[in-house]
């Protein structure tokens, strides 16, 4: 473990934090408060007084250690190398038409969810969905009917951190099912390891495909593009009604949204806003997970067909359910081929490539990085072409040195805004005392001035108009 992390705001301050929030669930002391800084991402912040150095908090961390190694069904080879372990794909979707419309693609999760719920008698799922209070931001619930995973289907472009309600899960008399980021579930496999009360709760863990989300001001950025002030929205979709669906945000005091923008528009905004760590996380198919899923897009969607999922089962476990949700009537699947996966997520796995390339460069600067074990990088970097070898190298050079990653993030909780905490209060977190960090932070649902926000890596403001916007999004893409 590096030198330079000795409690979760280290691994926050080096730009590693990934934001699953597994650190406010393990604290004994309740010490670490989870704030969403708008533009990093939500990222924990400890008070001096309130850390008793027992070091759970990192132990959790999926950004200081996560362990891929997991029994692998036959001989591994090079498609469980880059893939993580397969024990089955399948394509299809919800067959409750209304989960598979307003689903971000079948709705199969969504679906999975219900039937643990209503046949296999788990106690709730556990996800995240939209602050009703806050709409462009996130609240972690468990949800214990069809209605409620209905009322929260579909993607969340913006920071969420399933993890700090995993104490509703561990307090739960039943078994949960737990849906997160692959990166949450790296933190739910590092917390079943540290709670076996927590692992006795776990009745199964769901993924899906995903490049990282980027942080707030991402959302607050495409809406004052569009015209949109972010404080009078009353709901917002990223996806879903609809394969690829659109983004959709609805004003205070109206029934329908007041715009749509495609998928496709929505993303490649969005996408610029994601924060370093992201970068150098190379799990985006929930490696880690009973099962994951995600778009099928080999297929290019054409906007008039209903959505359809790929379903991977990763564990006997997740085949398990996953044949016993078919057989129940709530998916309607068939097998597809090992190629579908690969062409539909190239992109993730040349990802998981370049993360050895920014790895190597990070390194021999001397900034601490993940140690992962079971994970074959080298492999998957082999498979890049030497273009995309260098510019993942000599680009992350470029990136530590120009935008100042060789220096800690200052995170001032004064800037942050507070996570509510999961179901209103069930796993309150201890409020860190002022004089602690020099300032209090803003309570949940309140906007920072000037959209509370500095750009990620800067002390700068983001700029207030749309036009301002574009400009600061130019200079950081460049």
């Amino acid at each position: 473990m590096s030198l330079k992390l000795r409690t979760v705001a280290d691994v926050a301050r080096w730009r590693l934090c990934l934001g699953c929030g597994a650190c406010a669930y393990v604290c004994p002391q309740q010490g670490v408060k989870l704030l969403d800084f708008i533009a990093e991402g939500i990222r924990p912040v400890v008070g001096v007084a309130d850390c008793a150095s027992c070091r759970q908090c990192l132990d959790v961390c999926p950004a200081v250690q996560t362990n891929f190694r997991r029994p692998v069904q036959g001989s591994e080879d090079a498609f469980t190398r880059e893939w993580g372990p397969v024990v089955e794909i399948w394509e299809g979707h919800a067959t409750d038409p209304e989960i598979r419309f307003q689903g971000s693609s079948g709705g199969a999760l969504t679906a999975i969810g219900a039937y643990c719920v209503e046949v296999l008698k788990m106690h709730g799922v556990l996800h995240i969905a939209e602050d009703p209070n806050d709409p462009i931001r996130n609240r972690t619930r468990l949800s214990r009917t069809r209605e409620e995973l209905l009322n929260a289907c579909g993607s969340r472009y913006s920071p969420a951190s399933v993890c700090n309600g995993l104490g509703l899960v561990e307090a739960a008399p039943a078994p949960c099912a737990i849906i997160g980021r692959p990166a949450e579930i790296a933190a739910l496999c590092n917390a079943r390891t540290l709670r076996p009360e927590l692992d006795r709760k776990v009745g199964l863990a769901l993924s899906f495909f995903c490049a990282e989300s980027p942080s707030t001001s991402g959302t607050a950025a495409l809406l004052e593009k569009l015209g949109v002030e972010p404080r009078s929205v009353a709901r917002l979709r990223y996806r879903g009604r609809g394969w690829p669906g659109h983004f959709a945000p609805t004003l205070s005091g109206s029934a329908e949204p007041c715009l749509k923008l495609t998928y496709q528009e929505s993303w490649t905004f969005l996408q610029a806003f994601r924060p370093w760590s992201v970068q150098l996380w190379p799990d985006g198919t929930g490696e880690l997970a009973d099962i994951s899923c995600g778009d099928p897009w080999y297929e290019a969607p054409d906007g008039e067909k209903p959505g359809f999922s790929l379903v991977v089962a990763r564990t006997e476990r997740g085949r398990e359910v996953v044949a016993g949700a078919v057989a129940a009537g709530y998916l309607t699947l068939q097998p597809a081929e090992n190629w579908k996966l690969v062409k539909s997520q190239s992109g993730l796995l040349a990802k998981k490539g370049a993360v050895w390339g920014r790895r190597l460069v990070t390194r021999l600067l001397g900034l601490p990085v993940t140690r992962f074990e079971g994970l074959a990088l080298w492999h998957c970097w082999r498979l890049l072409p030497v273009a995309e070898q260098l510019r993942s190298t000599l680009g992350t050079v470029r990136r530590v040195l120009t935008r100042g990653l060789h220096q800690p993030l200052r995170l001032t909780p004064a800037i942050g805004v507070l996570v509510t905490p999961p179901g209103g209060g069930e796993t309150g977190l201890a409020a860190i005392p002022p004089a602690a960090e020099g300032a209090d932070c803003l309570p949940a649902g309140a906007q920072s001035p000037a959209q509370s926000a500095i750009l990620a890596g800067s002390e700068s403001p983001v700029p207030s108009s749309g036009a301002e916007r574009e400009k600061a999004l130019n200079r950081r893409n460049s």
